[in-house]
Order: C-alpha cells, then sequence, then structure tokens
C-alpha cells in the first residue's frame, strides 16, 4: 500500500531536481543575455560619442572659415560722350569674393579676390586684393604679415558698395592716394589707449616711371600687382587713428618711400622720393554725417619738377542726412590735381548729389547727378548703380 506513496514522492522529488536545474539555466542563460546587452549597449555610446565629436569638429570648422562677397554693378549717362566707354554704359564693376579662416581666438587668415570688369570692354581684370595673417600677440597688438591694404583715407580698407554714399567711389581717394591700394609686407597694429588706434607698416612701395607722371590717372599705376613686386626700396606708412568720442572719426598717414621708381635708370626718371600726407574726419550725429578728407604727395625728383608733377593733391567735403532707416541723401565736393605744380593746369573739380536706398542694410540702390569744370561739359550726367556684401 505504500508503493504509490513512494512512487509520488520520487516523482515530486525528481521534479523538483529538474525544476531547480532549469531554474539554474535560466538564470545563466539570463545573466549572458545581461552581458551582451551591457556590451552592445557599450559599443553604441562608443558610436553616439564617436559621432558627436565628428559632428562637433565638423561645426567648427564651418564657423572658423567664412566666405563673404561684395560686388557692384553701375549705369553712367553723360551729356558728351567720354573717351573710354562712350556716352551710356552699363558696367558690370567688380565682383570681389572674401575667404577668411580663423586658427584660433588669436590667428586669423584674411584674403580678397576680385574679378573687376573693364568700363569699354569685355575684358575682365583678376587680382588679389589681400592675403595675409593677422596675429594678434597681446590684446592691444596683433601683427599683420603678408598683403593687406594700406592703412590710408577712408574707402581703401573699406570699401563695400553698401557703406559710402555714391555710385562712383570719390575721384580724390582714387587718383591721388591711389585707392585701392595694397602692398606686400609687415604691419604692426596697436591699441595704445582707448579710443585709440597707431599702425605701422614696412611694406614694397609703389614702382613706375616718372615720365608718366601728371596724366589723369596719378599714381594708380605705380601700384604693383599680386605677385613678384620690386621693393629695392621700401615704403614706411604710419597712421593715427582716433575714435575715443561717440560717432567721431579722425585720421593721419603718413607714408615715406625712397625711391618710387625702384631704380636709378634715367630713363625712367631716376631716383625720385615720395612722400603721403592724409588726413580726414568722418562724423555722425544723429541723422547727419559729415566726411572731409585731404591728401598730398610731395616728390623729389628734377623730371617731376620740371613738369610740376612733383606735388599731387585733393581734397573732398560730403555731408550727408539720413532721412529715415531705408533713405540717405548726400552731396560731395572734389578738387584735384595731378600736376598741381604746373604752371598751365588748374584743379579738376567734381560735384555729386543724390541718395543711397537701402533695400535692407546690405544691398544698396544708388543714384547721383554730377557736374565737373570738363571743357564742354563732358562730365556731366547721371550715374545709377546696385551694390551689395555679405
Amino acid at each position: 500500500m505504500f508503493r504509490p506513496v513512494f512512487t509520488l514522492l520520487a516523482c515530486a522529488i525528481a521534479a523538483t531536481t529538474y525544476a531547480d536545474s532549469s531554474i539554474d539555466e535560466l538564470r545563466a542563460e539570463l545573466a549572458r543575455q545581461k552581458a551582451q546587452i551591457s556590451a552592445q549597449q557599450s559599443q553604441l555610446e562608443a558610436l553616439t560619442s564617436a559621432i558627436e565629436n565628428q559632428s562637433a569638429a565638423a561645426s567648427g570648422v564651418s564657423n572658423a572659415t567664412q566666405v563673404g562677397f561684395y560686388g557692384e554693378v553701375h549705369y553712367n549717362s553723360f551729356k558728351e560722350p567720354d573717351a573710354a566707354i562712350g556716352k551710356n554704359n552699363i558696367h558690370a564693376h567688380r565682383a570681389v569674393i572674401l575667404l577668411n579662416h580663423a586658427f584660433s581666438d588669436n590667428l586669423h587668415f584674411y584674403s580678397e579676390f576680385e574679378f573687376e570688369g573693364a568700363a569699354d570692354s569685355s575684358d575682365i581684370e583678376t587680382e588679389v586684393e589681400q592675403i595675409f595673417i593677422d596675429w594678434r600677440i597681446h590684446p592691444k597688438v596683433s601683427l599683420n604679415i603678408g598683403q593687406f591694404l594700406v592703412p590710408v583715407g577712408l574707402l581703401n580698407e573699406t570699401h563695400e558698395p553698401n557703406v559710402f554714399y555714391g555710385v562712383e567711389r570719390n575721384p580724390v581717394e582714387e587718383l591721388i592716394i591711389p585707392a585701392t591700394w595694397w602692398e606686400k609686407g609687415v604691419m604692426v597694429r596697436t591699441l595704445p589707449a582707448n579710443g585709440l588706434a597707431v599702425d605701422l607698416a614696412v611694406h614694397n612701395g609703389l614702382r613706375g616711371d616718372i615720365n608718366n607722371l601728371g596724366g589723369a590717372e596719378g599714381l594708380r599705376e605705380f601700384r604693383q600687382e599680386f605677385g613678384g613686386a620690386r621693393a629695392e626700396d621700401l615704403a614706411y606708412t604710419l597712421r593715427i587713428k582716433y575714435n575715443g568720442i561717440n560717432g567721431l572719426e579722425l585720421g593721419a598717414t603718413i607714408q615715406q618711400q625712397e625711391n618710387i621708381t625702384q631704380s636709378n635708370d634715367l630713363l625712367v626718371g631716376g631716383k625720385a622720393a615720395a612722400t603721403l600726407v592724409e588726413a580726414h574726419i568722418d562724423y555722425h550725429w544723429q541723422a547727419l554725417g559729415l566726411r572731409a578728407l585731404a591728401t598730398q604727395w610731395d616728390i623729389d625728383n628734377a623730371v617731376a619738377k620740371a613738369t610740376g608733377a612733383d606735388k599731387l593733391s585733393g581734397f573732398y567735403v560730403e555731408p550727408s542726412w539720413k532721412l529715415n532707416d531705408k533713405i540717405g541723401v548726400f552731396a560731395r565736393y572734389n578738387q584735384w590735381n595731378t600736376a598741381a605744380n604746373a604752371i598751365a593746369t588748374q584743379d579738376e573739380k567734381q560735384s555729386n548729389i543724390g541718395f543711397n536706398y537701402w533695400i535692407e542694410p546690405r544691398v544698396v540702390l544708388k543714384a547721383d547727378i554730377q557736374n565737373t569744370n570738363k571743357a564742354n561739359d563732358a562730365g556731366d550726367g547721371f550715374n545709377l548703380g546696385v551694390g551689395l556684401s555679405f
């Protein structure tokens, strides 16, 4: 009678043993799966971290490298045909690409590539205006090394079309300074006091034939191009600028070069030392503005003195009134002479009256009326333009 009982007990014991064995196996399997999941999770976290790091690095490169642009198109109409561009002319004047990069907070690279169309043909002139590093060696001292814009005047360093009045750049800075003007060398930029900036540059200078002085282009053809530049006689430029009063900028530049022919060859006029001086004011008070600039070159050379081209000088005055955020009106009087010491010469005079309409701060439409003292009103007419920068 006890056999069934023992049989049941044996079965129960066997079942319990089997159950315990199965539970152990399940626990072991569960532990293996947990370990596998943990390993996969670690791999996933590592992959996520790598992707985030790559994304951050890519974002850093994107933010460090900047591409910019500015350009302008002009329409000029004169009462009498101009010798170079005729009576009416539409001119895609320039398109400029800027490529800059920040290696760090203290080291930057700047470059500017210009495509400029000739007013009287389809020829395109390509120039590299700037290619230099800006290395800040102290919070108030930096070095510019390479090819940079000479620190002189109001337009030479800042000439995007949306930042100045008038379709064309003023003739005084274009012909006398001459803007836009770049050179290769080293420039020390300092901020010695609040509102005061002092820049000192050592660079290659102008180079040209003294026999060509006194023409309408002034010293523009003496600028050396991108690439190799003769540096037999270096130039030294000092600019002092003050903007410690809100809305006011005062600036003055002096440059000295021992020989702007870069040669003693009498065929190009021989040695010719040259000194440039320039001073300007740029003042804005509420809606009113005033720009004024005066500049002069003195050239120590017998050939230049014989033709009166040993002195080039000019000035302009430009009051303006910003009617609102969109519209500003201006008037500008320019007077200059590329052979100021010549006996039978008179100063060139040009007046412009017009307005700028900013579609938005970096896109501008321009129009102005132009009047000159040229014979037969040859330089009189009007100008229209559109310009932008970003």
